[in-house]
């Protein structure tokens, strides 16, 4: 936005659009719902994060809770010929990068917000158990049954952090009727999660492990095909990618 007027977008769109047509910006399948505000607090820095997750969960909260009544009690709906339907709206996707994927399970910094490790235990060789919408409430509810803790915000930092959360009271998504679990309804962001983070960190092991001249000869002598991109001189002296190169 203008000035030091800044605001986080949220877009909305429908889970029964073909990706054809989803993907193409001229179309308009996501529509503008509502700029969320980005604040800044005067507290310590200790508590900010914390101000700032329950303020995001906060305005989502206020934001969707017609779409949370149309799932409970539904809402009529006219479909493209015109015939009207009783529908519901379940949350059925979250598109999300890493940080607000995090934000949303109200988990703490690097933990993980699909299971219950944190970033300690991310080298273990098992699957740690499913950090699920059920288990993220009860932890919640356990840290909010303190009157003491729940009163002193430096305390609730303390003890939320100690169970790997950001200290959220409230998520949004707790009353939500018909809505699936975390794990299902937080989708990964492709630009981030598949581009990026191949180029940031799969390419990078390459060539740690192979050497930039045998990863450079290798991507060199690659077919030419009609739109993908060729790298002639290799990747290894790339600094920065743009999303024709991704």
């Amino acid at each position: 936005m203008t000035g030091s007027r800044t605001a986080h977008p949220l877009l909305i769109s429908l889970a029964n659009i073909s990706m054809e047509f989803w993907n193409k910006a001229s179309n308009h399948s996501f529509l503008l719902l509502a700029l969320l505000p980005i604040p800044k607090f005067i507290h310590v820095k200790r508590k900010i994060g914390m101000l700032e997750s329950r303020l995001y969960h906060r305005c989502l909260n206020i934001v969707l809770a017609p779409l949370k009544a149309a799932a409970q009690f539904g809402v009529m709906l006219s479909d493209p010929v015109g015939i009207l339907h009783w529908c519901f709206t379940p949350l059925a996707s979250f598109i999300v990068d890493t940080p607000e994927a995090q934000l949303i399970s109200c988990v703490g910094g690097k933990s993980s917000p699909i299971t219950t490790a944190n970033y300690k235990q991310f080298c273990n060789k098992f699957w740690h158990p499913a950090r699920t919408g059920s288990l993220t409430l009860q932890t919640i509810n356990k840290i909010n049954s303190s009157q003491t803790t729940l009163e002193n915000l430096e305390k609730y930092v303390t003890t939320a952090k100690s169970y790997c959360l950001n200290g959220v009271q409230l998520p949004f998504w707790r009353d939500w009727p018909l809505s699936s679990d975390l794990l299902t309804f937080l989708t990964s962001e492709p630009l981030h999660h598949w581009h990026k983070q191949f180029w940031d960190h799969d390419v990078k092991w390459c060539i740690h492990m192979l050497g930039g001249p045998k990863i450079d000869f290798r991507f060199s002598v690659l077919h030419n095909c009609t739109g993908y991109q060729h790298f002639n001189e290799g990747v290894s002296r790339l600094k920065q990618v743009t999303g024709q190169e991704q």
